[in-house]
Parts: structure tokens; C-alpha cells; sequence
């Protein structure tokens, strides 16, 4: 996260963040801090370091006016002392988090922002075995309090099954300083259970990574369609696919790239997240232009009615046979993207047909159809990728 950055959490949340530096560590919290001090929050932060004032040096370096928010007693320090082993306490500790936000409620505070370094968990739970109970605990604990928390969690003292299990503890995760809403979250269930043989952690978080990153796009894209109101015109639509279009190929060469940096590399696991996230999106957008291009077939007068064979365009209509239909509902249904051979074959036709030269005969003559409608389509050859359905003319004039 860039010096000076904020970071803002809602009240209620109860989040995650696994970090793999120190630096990573402390420009969140005091991005956090920053953001919570400024909107006039009270914030705690239990660290692990030997000391209040070791904990605090290390948040002045951020550039965060640490001394100011100790002065006003708006920042707390508080030093995480590690139990005994086998005394850890998961009910001490909440009772000592709900005494917090009381008196930072009695002090007048609106509510409570506070980051905890969960190394402190290590001597008196050193197998993680009741980790997940205590968290589970955080979770009821925010929702009753005016209060947010992030639980820091150092990739290199916990294994990678124990953090697998720590995402599905939080209903929210901090990856790269966004704050995303975890899919993998698990109320409640047995967590001995799972099948950590199969875990991907960098995998995981790089789709959680995804799926955040593509709610948010999708808020800010499609909502220039809905600016024009419920009859949007097919130009609208168009463009709507062509942003995904865009954005799809700018991402593609973005992972391209990368990729390239980290494979000569043991490919460290911020670069595999990242990568994961980045396949994640790129398919995502595929999708969804995919949806918008089948969206302005459709607005233009091009409709495939798969019951009778038939496929039209405004006045006019040509029969397809049930193979022929089969092959073009796939290429309507992922237009504007390629497909190979090979998938078009076995989703299409469930290998019914068996060879590409059959493939490429099916294809002449849906072209010829399209041409025989003067359809807004045409079936393109993408070398090495397969086919695609693509719009190839303008929209046709609005008649009065």
C-alpha cells in the first residue's frame, strides 16, 4: 500500500489480512489508523513487538502521526503478552476487546477500529487447534460492538492449513490493501474435516482477490447502461461489451507480463496470488462481454428459436438442422470469444461429429445462412484459438 494511503472499514466487520512482510504489516494498519483517526474513531492496536514505544517507532516510520493520536488518546497500544502454553483464553481475550470499546464509547468515541498480530497465539496454541474458535468468537463479538477488527496473521509462523483455515474464519479479507467480502467464509462447520491435501492458499486468496476486484467493475461499468434508463439502445449495449472487451485484453497482456517476470523465478507467492486473481478476472470479462455481445445480437433482431429449427432476422428466416442449431446456440452463447475446435465439438455435439474437417463444413454453412439473412454476425477463424461469433456491421437505423 503507498505511503500515506487509507484505508477504510465499516462498522461490524470482522476481517483478515495475511502478510508476508513487515512493511505489508504496518502500512495497512497505519492505513487503517489514518483513515479511522480522520473520521474521528478511537483505535487500538495490539502488536507484537517487545515494547509500546518499539510498536510505536515502527508506526511513525508510515508517516502516521503517531504521537498526536497518543497524545489525544485516540491511538492505544497494547502489547499482546503471550499465555503459557495450553492457557489460551479466548474468552479473556474478547471480554478485554468488549472493555475497550466501552471506554472508548464512554470517552466518546463513535466507534472502534482495532488491528491485533495474532502471533500472540503461537506459545499457548502452537498446533492452531483453537484458533478457529476464537475467531469464530471475534465474528459474534463485532456484531454487537460499534467496533471493526483486522486479525494480521504472518505468513511465514503459520502453515499454510491453519491459514487456509483462518480465510474461512473471516467474513472479510485485506488483499493488497482492498478490502474484499470472502466467499470461502464459513459461519459454522467442521473445520477438521477439510481437505487441506488439495489446499492452494495463494490460489484461494487470488480468488477472493478476483471476485472483489470484478464486483467493483461491474458497478462502475454497467451502471453507464443503466444511466440511459430501461430501453437502452443496442449502441449502448455495444459499447458496454466493447469496455469488457477492452478491459479483458488490457488484463491479458498484464498477465502476460507477469507471468514472464516470475517464471524464471520459484515464483513467490504474492506473484501466484496475483496471477490466480488475474485468470480469475480475465475469465470473468470474458463473460461478461460475452453476455453484452449475445445482448446486441439480440437488440438488433437476430433470434435463435432452437424448438423450430429456425434462426431469424427482422423479416426474414432461415431453417437450421438439429446440428447446425446445436453448434450455433454454443457460438451464441460465448459470443465474441473463441473457442476451439475441440470444445466446440464436445459441448456442442457431445462428440456426435468427430473430426474438425466435419467441424469446418457445419461452419460454412451457418456462414452462408448468416449471409443469406444479411445478418449483423459472421462466424470469424481466430488462428490457433477456434471460432467466434462477432457483430461485423453497424446497428440498423431506427425506423419511425
Amino acid at each position: 500500500m503507498a505511503r500515506g494511503g487509507k484505508l477504510r472499514l465499516s462498522q461490524h466487520v470482522h476481517a483478515g489480512h495475511i502478510y508476508e512482510t513487515q512493511e505489508e504489516q504496518l502500512g495497512l494498519t497505519a492505513a487503517l489508523f489514518r483513515a479511522s483517526l480522520d473520521e474521528g474513531l478511537c483505535c487500538v492496536y495490539m502488536h507484537d513487538y517487545r515494547d509500546n514505544d518499539a510498536a510505536a517507532q515502527a508506526l511513525a516510520r508510515t508517516g502516521l502521526d503517531v504521537i498526536g493520536a497518543l497524545g489525544s488518546a485516540a491511538l492505544q497500544l497494547v502489547p499482546a503478552a503471550p499465555a503459557a502454553p495450553g492457557e489460551f483464553d479466548a474468552e479473556a481475550v474478547l471480554r478485554f476487546v468488549h472493555e475497550l470499546a466501552r471506554e472508548a464509547e464512554a470517552a466518546g468515541y463513535e466507534g472502534t477500529r482495532g488491528v491485533g498480530d495474532m502471533a500472540w497465539t503461537i506459545p499457548s496454541d502452537p498446533s492452531h487447534e483453537r484458533l478457529i474458535h476464537y475467531e469464530m468468537l471475534v465474528t459474534g463479538a463485532m456484531h454487537s460492538l460499534a467496533s471493526a477488527v483486522i486479525c494480521q496473521y504472518d505468513r511465514g509462523r503459520f502453515r499454510d492449513p491453519a491459514l487456509f483455515d483462518v480465510v474461512c474464519a473471516h467474513p472479510w479479507l485485506v488483499i493488497e490493501g482492498i478490502v474484499c467480502q470472502n466467499p470461502y467464509y464459513v459461519p459454522e462447520g467442521s473445520f477438521s474435516e477439510r481437505d487441506r491435501g488439495s489446499l492452494d492458499l495463494d490460489h484461494a486468496l487470488g480468488n477472493v482477490l478476483a471476485r472483489e476486484r470484478q464486483e467493483r467493475w461491474l458497478a462502475v461499468a454497467e451502471s453507464d447502461l443503466e444511466t440511459h434508463g430501461d430501453d437502452a439502445t443496442s449502441v449502448d449495449v455495444s459499447r458496454l461489451a466493447s469496455i469488457y472487451e477492452h478491459m479483458r485484453d488490457y488484463k491479458r497482456a498484464l498477465r502476460d507480463r507477469l507471468q514472464s517476470r516470475v517464471e524464471p523465478l520459484q515464483r513467490a507467492s504474492a506473484a501466484r496470488r496475483e496471477l490466480a486473481a488475474l485468470d480469475g478476472e480475465i475469465e470473468w470479462l470474458e463473460q461478461r462481454s460475452s453476455f453484452w455481445r449475445r445482448r446486441e445480437l439480440q437488440s438488433f433482431g437476430l433470434v435463435l428459436d432452437a424448438v423450430s429449427g429456425t434462426l431469424v432476422y427482422r423479416s426474414r428466416a432461415v431453417g437450421l438442422s438439429r446440428l447446425e442449431v446445436a453448434l450455433f446456440r454454443v457460438l451464441l452463447e460465448q459470443a465474441g470469444r473463441p473457442i476451439h475446435a475441440g470444445q466446440l465439438i464436445r459441448i456442442a455435439w457431445e462428440r456426435e461429429v468427430r473430426t474438425e474437417a466435419q467441424l469446418r463444413n457445419y461452419i460454412v454453412r451457418l456462414r452462408g445462412k448468416l449471409e443469406t439473412l444479411r445478418a449483423p454476425a459472421s462466424i470469424e477463424t481466430v488462428r490457433g484459438r477456434g471460432y467466434r461469433l462477432v457483430t461485423n456491421v453497424e446497428p440498423p437505423p431506427v425506423s419511425n
